[in-house]
């Protein structure tokens, strides 16, 4: 799997909305331009076999998050997930043993697991947010990704390893998926669904990210935007 069928797809492949009614659709060749990005910006930080992106993903999954998850995949890095719901009194995920990136949302860049880090990548939550008001000790993700090119002479492909927890997901071991459907997750997807959620994405199928949305709406969005093929993640009752 690559960026060869997105790169190709027309229309929204990719649905993120957040709270406050925050919304971004994203198109096939446009999701493809920003993991290019993604590419671009990790790779002056020697992304490859050695490079590890520690994405704690404490508030859920963010559109930003996914694109510099699959780019890290895409290009031979290696992504830890904190595999951990988050509500009170549940364990976390330790950060990664060895030299380590991390990439957070505005207001968690101070994460005790982030101390080690080598470097901090942080991102303004709101969709269309064109920079992050942090320090110099941090990388203003959203203002520092847009100077990179939407194509990367690099050559893409599935050779990545991705970690949920401590368990490692063959996450290029999806079904044959037609991309038919539409995707919804209400939170992170959960560790034994992330191989379908990456192969459906990436093979053009549709994907609705929520973000600090409640079920009821959710579900409603899900419908209004077609044919629901299954969800992803954790549910309210």
């Amino acid at each position: 799997m690559d960026l060869s069928i997105i790169s190709r797809t027309g229309g929204p492949v990719l649905f993120w909305r957040g709270p406050d009614y925050d919304r971004l659709d994203l198109t096939g060749p446009v999701a493809a331009n920003w993991v290019n990005k993604g590419v671009g910006l990790f790779g002056d930080y020697d992304l490859g076999p050695d490079f590890t992106l520690f994405v704690p993903m404490p508030t859920g999954l963010h559109w930003r998050e996914l694109v510099a998850i699959l780019s890290v995949l895409l290009a031979d890095g290696r992504v830890v997930l904190d595999s951990a719901i988050s509500e009170p009194g549940v364990e976390v995920t330790a950060a990664p043993e060895g030299d380590f990136h991390a990439f957070v949302p505005l207001g968690h860049e101070d994460d005790e697991r982030l101390t080690a880090a080598e470097e901090v990548f942080v991102y303004n939550p709101p969709a269309l947010a064109l920079s992050t008001p942090v320090d110099e000790d941090f990388i203003d993700v959203n203002s520092a990704i847009r100077a990179y090119p939407d194509v990367t002479p690099r050559r893409l492909q599935s050779t990545g390893t991705l970690i949920v927890g401590d368990q490692e997901i063959q996450w290029t071991e999806s079904p044959n998926d037609s991309g038919s459907g539409i995707l919804v997750a209400n939170s992170t997807p959960l560790p034994d669904e992330w191989a379908t959620f990456l192969g459906h994405l990436l093979r053009g199928g549709e994907t609705l990210l929520g973000n600090g949305m409640d079920e009821v709406r959710m579900t409603d969005l899900a419908r209004s935007l077609g044919e629901v093929r299954g969800r992803l993640g954790t549910w309210t009752k």
